[in-house]
Parts: structure tokens; sequence; C-alpha cells
């Protein structure tokens, strides 16, 4: 019976299959016991009504509906309600004239599973028409966005918009309505983000166009920028709109969502890794390159991406990844010390640059390899899946053409690719054995039907063998497929400890509380190998010392639960060494996972303390007059900052998704809205070129206007949801000690008569003021707790009052830098201000308030026996 997936369905199902539920079990009793059946006669003439009311209906929307697909299949529908209807009433009649009649219960049972059945066929076929009325539109939409890319007048954009308009909303409220069918909250909450992405992006693909339309009439620079714009805009709508056709269809979860979600990521790696190539090698060959300089980062970024892609392997292809990954990485910061100490254009530093670069090609090339591999894998499997149901429907008729037997040969072809990339000798073998099988039965089942002996009882035995041993392929390839991915921890970091410590704790075991064969089928480990690989990845981030203590942690981390599973695999796990490394792997990891949260949260306090800074210089540049010194020199400056600016709020955001304290719908939000701002940004660059060229354009400046309020829209959600993945608290403290790190910096400044560095850590202090007043607030638009909301807005309310005299300090200062009368009131400023940021964070450190006092003891009360 097909699942559930609409609310109507399920009303109208769900009742039909309980009172099944009710007759099978009078069925059984009465044949277990002997039990007579009442008389069914008027509960079956309800039913009987019902369904001739549905049929009517039915019958009815045929004769009137121009659907052909509706017209082909419900009228098969109709006949097996009705037979199964006729069947249900002979049922009734014959139990009343005997209770205990067997003939007349198997027609009872089988009757009410046909009206089920049949009924089930004919909601999902109405409801199929109705996914269909709904695609036409988003097809037309489709087809319709096309005209982009003729308009080239403003009365054609008038026109296109004119006609866009209407069918975009009526789009918009029929997928309103479907979300709200679905019981798939997965199915409604994709149909949702899709139709927002599109609806956000309308009023982005209209600007785009008519930009392209002003530069393109009157001759301007920017044409290529304005076309880049509208057909990046215009691609984006369409997958969207794509993706919600291809949700509207489904009507179960897709199984294979993780292999599309892996294969996303690996390709966007890859495609990373192979940007920064480049500027990677270009660091390692020039024997002057520094640490901390943009090639570094760059070698890092690979190899962080490479350790995304080995994390997303399994088996032998995981650990050479891994283990590349982790050489190149050490490799490098050997290149990086021998440079810090000036050492850089000696032999052993030339040399291990060079084996650095080699190491980065062999790395991407193992990267290509499991991408391609995956994509194999799960074409094989998909491809499989279509092909069954066709060949089981040809094996069922005997009068098949001998066309259908091709299904089957590629459904082995299939089968055979994916026996091929098993590392598993034994499960290849034992694909290619099932496979051998079927292929001989198929050839004499093929030879039958050519002799005209299809309908025969060995042709018909032959069919049945081959469809049972389909299935049973189908499962091999299936299981095979499985093995060779890894187990999927958790997506939150709290998920991956309880799965680690549940391993911890009983390393001899699975999840399933069996004896776990496969490591990399192992949650628990698959759990402490992704929170490994996210401190390692932490690492990458941080400098000397502070790299060398995480990369530390997690080795340790590495060691000890590689040494546990080696023990529980020879079947040492309840031995005292067992259990004394269970141990200090438990504590290690606790302090693993501490120091990556405190790390990241600190990470999150500089980042996001300021998030559109860069966007408005470049909007700055982009306006510049004409006549201004450097206008384009300075624009690709800032155009640059903007961009490695949005990759780092990217990249933070990743990390806070990770390892924050974020819930599974955070955490796919912040994947979400990262992805969109990656999209997003290369976007806004084209459009603040456009203004560039073109100064003093309306519709330029329009344009990239509203391409930097999309931009900034999207990094306001993406900070939402990074502060709520990671600890209030945390945030806070750490907010507190930067900004002491940024008093200390405006010290140093004024002893060294540096203004820009005072006027530098002076603005970096409003920043995280700020950002704290942000925080702050949502917080109490969050709670409902009274005292809380009180304490924190008043603490809130002190900290405002103190940034603008302390911005106004600065820049006295700044003007007269040796004067000690301002630096003292700056500098005061600077105080009164975390003191102010103190009180906020103690605001969320407030005490519980008391329990009442508990009741008196029952005991001790007693009844006076005085009169009344």
């Amino acid at each position: 019976m097909p699942v559930f997936h609409t609310k109507t369905i399920e009303g109208i199902l769900e009742p039909v299959a309980q009172q099944i539920s009710h007759l099978v079990i009078m069925h059984e009793e009465g044949e277990v016991d002997g039990k007579a059946i009442p008389d069914l006669t008027v509960p079956v003439a309800a039913v009987q009504a019902a369904v001739s009311n549905l049929v009517r209906v039915g019958k009815e929307t045929v004769q009137t509906t121009e659907d052909q697909v509706m017209k082909r299949d419900m009228p098969p529908a109709f006949i097996k309600v009705e037979n199964a209807c006729s069947k249900l009433v002979q049922a009734a009649q014959m139990l009343k004239a005997d209770p205990y009649s067997v003939p007349a219960r198997d027609y009872l049972i089988d009757g009410s599973r046909g009206i089920l059945s049949g009924t089930s066929d004919l909601l999902l076929t109405f409801d199929e028409a109705e996914v269909r009325k709904i695609i036409r539109v988003c097809k037309g939409i489709l087809e319709y966005l096309t005209v982009a890319e003729v308009v080239e007048s403003m009365e054609d954009l008038i026109t296109y918009t004119k006609n866009l308009g209407p069918g975009m909303t009526k789009m918009s409220k029929m997928i309103d309505e479907r979300q709200q069918e679905l019981t798939h909250q997965e199915h409604r909450q994709m149909l949702l983000n899709s139709m927002n992405t599109v609806k956000q992006l309308l009023p982005v693909l209209i600007s785009a166009i008519k930009i392209f339309v002003a530069t393109k009439i009157t001759s301007s620079q920017g044409v290529e920028e304005a076309k880049r714009n509208r057909c990046f805009t215009f691609e984006k709508m369409s997958a969207e709109i794509t993706e919600i056709i291809r949700v509207l269809q489904l009507t179960t979860w897709d199984e294979d969502m993780w292999a599309n979600k892996d294969m996303e990521c690996m390709k966007r790696s890859l495609a990373a890794i192979e940007a920064k190539m480049a500027l990677a090698k270009s660091w390692l060959k020039d024997p002057h390159g520094q640490p901390g300089e943009p090639g570094e980062v760059a070698v890092h970024m690979i190899l962080d991406e490479a350790g995304k892609v080995g994390e997303l392997c399994a088996g032998r292809e995981r650990r050479d990844m891994l283990g590349t990954t982790k050489t190149l990485g050490q490799m490098t910061d050997q290149v990086a010390e021998l440079r810090t100490r000036g050492q850089g254009p000696s032999p052993p530093c030339i040399q291990r640059a060079g084996q650095c670069c080699q190491g980065l090609d062999l790395l991407l090339g193992k990267v290509d390899s499991a991408t391609r591999r995956l994509e194999a894998l799960t074409n094989s499997k998909l491809a499989i899946a279509r092909r069954l149901d066709a060949a089981q429907a040809w094996l069922a008729d005997p009068n098949g053409g001998l066309e259908g037997a091709e299904n089957i040969r590629a459904l082995l072809a299939e089968a055979k690719r994916i026996a091929d990339l098993c590392e598993d000798p034994r499960e290849r073998d034992d694909i290619l054995k099932s496979i051998n099988e079927i292929a001989v039965l198929t050839t004499r089942l093929v030879d039958l039907r050519k002799q005209g002996k299809g309908d025969s009882p060995e042709a018909r035995v032959l069919a049945k063998q081959i469809g049972a041993a389909l299935l049973t392929l189908q499962a091999k390839t299936n299981r095979a497929v499985a093995n060779m991915r890894p187990a999927k921890p958790a997506v939150t970091l709290e998920g991956k400890m309880e799965q680690a410590l549940r391993w911890v704790n009983n390393p001899g075991q699975d999840d399933r509380g069996v004896v776990c064969e496969r490591p990399q089928n192992n949650t628990g480990q698959a759990a402490i190998r992704g929170l490994v690989s996210e401190g390692r990845r932490l690492a990458g981030g941080l400098g000397g010392p502070y790299r060398q203590d995480m990369i530390g942690r997690c080795d340790r981390n590495e060691g000890l639960m590689t040494l546990l599973a080696d023990m529980a695999g020879r079947g040492e796990a309840e031995s005292p060494q067992a259990k004394a490394t269970a141990a200090q792997l438990q504590d290690s990891l606790k302090g693993l996972k501490g120091r990556m949260q405190e790390v990241m949260t600190q990470e999150v306090s500089d980042v996001f303390s300021d998030t559109t800074t860069p966007i408005k210089l470049l909007a700055v540049s982009a306006t510049a007059p004409p006549e201004a010194p450097h206008r384009e020199e300075v624009f690709d400056e800032r155009a640059g900052n903007f961009e490695a600016h949005a990759g780092r709020l990217g990249a933070t955001a990743e990390k806070a998704a990770a390892v924050g304290s974020a819930n599974k719908n955070t955490v796919e939000g912040i994947q979400a809205t990262v992805k969109h701002a990656r999209e997003l940004t290369p976007q806004v660059t084209s459009a603040a070129r456009i203004l560039l060229k073109n100064p003093g354009n309306q519709a330029a400046y329009e344009h990239f206007d509203t391409m930097k309020n999309q931009w900034i829209d999207n990094i306001e959600k993406l900070t939402g949801l990074v502060d709520e993945a990671i600890d209030t608290k945390s945030l806070l403290d750490a907010s507190e000690e930067a900004i002491k790190k940024d008093i200390d910096k405006c010290r140093v400044a004024i002893a060294n008569v540096q203004p820009q560095m005072l006027v530098a850590g002076a603005t970096s202090i409003a920043r995280r003021a700020n950002r704290v007043l942000l925080v702050a607030k949502k917080e109490v638009e969050n709670s409902e707790d009274p005292r809380f909301r009180e304490a924190v807005k008043h603490a809130s309310d002190m900290l405002s009052h103190t940034i603008s005299p302390m911005v106004m300090d600065a820049k006295a200062v700044a003007g007269n830098i040796q004067n000690p009368n301002l630096q003292k009131a700056f500098l005061d400023s600077c105080l009164r201000i975390l003191s102010a940021v103190g009180k906020v964070r103690g605001a969320f450190s407030l005490p519980e308030p008391d329990f009442p006092p508990p009741p008196p003891d029952l005991d001790q009360l007693h009844v006076s026996s005085g009169g009344s």
C-alpha cells in the first residue's frame, strides 16, 4: 500500500486501514477459536454507499478533465474498487446466512483489502493529477524565464514584468497550498526553501535585466558583467523551480539524498581546490614567501577541502586521502617555520616546498577520483532501481517482446560496475556470481519466448526465478554501496559526542548492539573521526603553538580510538587495558570538545564583529567620481577584500555549525545560507563593477543597491543562525576578552605615537560592543522571563550610552595623540565600555530563582478530637 504522503489521503485511508485491521483480527480469531462473525450488512452497506459516491465523483472528474493520464489511470481503479465492494457485499450476505462460513471470511478480507488498495489508487491518481497541474504552472514559468534572454528594450522589460508577475503569484500560492498538504516534513521544508529563494531572486532578475538593457542601449561599459548577472539569476531561479518540480513528485523520503549531498560537497571542494592551486603553488615555489601570506592560506584551504572529501570516503580511499592531507600539512608547517627563520632559499626548504607542490597535485588527483567514484556508484544504484521495474513488468508478461530483456542486460551491466568498484573481494565475487546466474536464466527464458513458449510452466517458473534473483541482486548491490560509504555520524556536535561516548563505553558493539565487523560503518568511530576532522580544520586558522596544541589533541584522540578499535577487533574490549584506554579517550574527547568550542567562539567573535563594512567600502569605491585618483586600483583592492571577507564569514559559519551547540535545523540553515552567500558574492562584485564603469547611471546604481541589499539580508540571516549555534555567554566572554586586547593595542599605539593603529583599535572596540548589543537584543526578544529581560535590557542601555563618547574621544586623541588629558579621557571611555560589556555578560549569569518551600510533612498534622 502506498505511503500516505498527503493529509487528505491519510485522512481518508487511515480509518479504512484501521477497519481492515479489525476485520483481519476477527478473521484470525475465527480461525483459531471458531468464533462467529457478527452481522455486517449494515456497516457494509455504509461502505458500499461511500464507495459508490467516491466512484461517482471520480467518474464525473474524468469526464470533465483534460488530463489524459488521469483519464487513462482512473477507470482501472474504478473497476478495482467496484469489484472489491461487490465481494464485500457478497461476504456480508454469506456471513449473515452462516456466521462460520470460511469462504465468506476469505471474501471479507479480500474485499476489504481490495477497497483499501483501490481507494488508494483512486486518491493517488487524483493527487498525481493535482501535482501535474502545479507542475504545468511551474514549467510555464520556467519557459517564460528564458524570454529574459531576448529582452532588449525598456518596453520589452515592462511587458515581461507584467506577464511574469501573475504567473509567479499563482505558482507561489499553489506551492504554499501543496506544502501544507504534505505529511513529510522534509518535503515541506524543501518546497518552502526553494519557493522563498525564487521570490527573493525575482526583483534581482528584473534589476539584472534592466541594467543589461540600459548598458546595451547606451553602448555603455559593463555589458558583459550585466549579462553575467542576468544569466546567474536566471539559472539560479530555473534550478530552484526544477527542484520544486522534483520534490512535488516525491511520495516517500528520498533515500539517496545523502549521496546527492555528499556529491555536491565533493564537487564544491574539488572546484575550490582547483581555484586555489595556482596561488598555493606560487607561494611554495617562492623561497621568499612568508607565513600568513595568501599563498600559505591557499595551501591550508586546499588541505581543508581535501580533508572534507576524505571524511566522505571509506576504507582504503579514506585512509589514503586523510593520510596524504595530514602529511602535507606537516610539511607545509615545516616550510613556513624554515622561512620564518630566514632559511627559505636553503636547499632543504626548497626541496620540501617542491615535495609539497608534487603532493598537492597527487592530492587533487585523489579528490577527483573519489568524486568520480561516488558519482559512478550513485548513478549505477539509481539505474538499477529504474531498470528493475521495467524488467519485472517484462517478466510478468508471457507475451512480452524480446526487447524487454535489454532492461535486464542493462541492469546487470550497472551491477557489474558496482562490483568492479568493490574493495571487499567477497562482495565483488558474490555480485558477479548473481550476475552470471541471472544472465544464464534470462537467456533460457528468451529462447523459450522465441519459440512461442512464453506461457509454458517452464517459462513461468524461469520468470519467477529471475524476478526473485533480480531483487536479491539489487539488495546485494545496495549493501555493497552502503559498505563503501562511511557511517553517517550525527549532524550536531552534541550528537557526535553522544555517539562517540556510546561506542567508547561499549567498543565491541555497534549502535544496534551487535558485533561490528566494518569499522567504517560504526557510527561511534565515525563520530570521533568527524570531531577530529573538525578539530584539524579549526587548527588551520590558528597560529604557532595554538595550532600545534589543537593538532596534538586531535592526534591523541585518533590514536586512542585506533588503539581501542584494534583491541575490540581482537575480542579484548573487556580487558583492563581496553577499559583504561576507553577512560583516557573519554576524557580526551571532552577536552577536545571544550577546546574546539572555545576556539570557534573566539573566531565567531572576531569574524562576525563586523559583517558589512567591506561591502560598504566596496560601494564607496564603486561610486567614486571619475576624476578620483587610482579609482580602479582602489576598487580592485576593495573588491578583493570584500570577497575574502565573504569567504571568511562562510568558512566561520560552517565551523560554528559543525562545532557549536546547534540543532539539525540550524545546521542545515547555516549550510544553505552559506551556499547562497557564496553564489551571491561574485554577483555583487560584478554589479559594483558595472556601477564603477557607468558613473552617475541610475539603473546601475539601483541594480547594485538591489544586489547589495540581497547580500546584506543573507548575511544578517547567517549571523542570526550562527548566534543560535553557539553559547551566548561564551560569545560574550570571548567578546569581552577581545575588547581587552583591543584596549591593550590602543595603549601600545599611544605609547608609539601611532594614530592609525589607535583608530583601528577604537573601531574594533566599537564594533565588538555593537555586536554584544545585537546579541543581547535578540536574547531579550526570545526570552519570556521578565526578570532576565529587564536585567539584560538595563545592562544593554548602559552599554549603548558608552559607545559614542568613546568614538568621539578616539577622534580627539587621534588628532593630538601626545596630549595626556585626551589620552586619559579616551582610555577611561574604553574602560567604561569594557565595564558595561561585563555587566551585560553578568546579566546572563543571574542566579536561578529559589523554588517555593516544600509542603509540610503530612504525618505531623493531627485532627483535633474536640467537639464541633
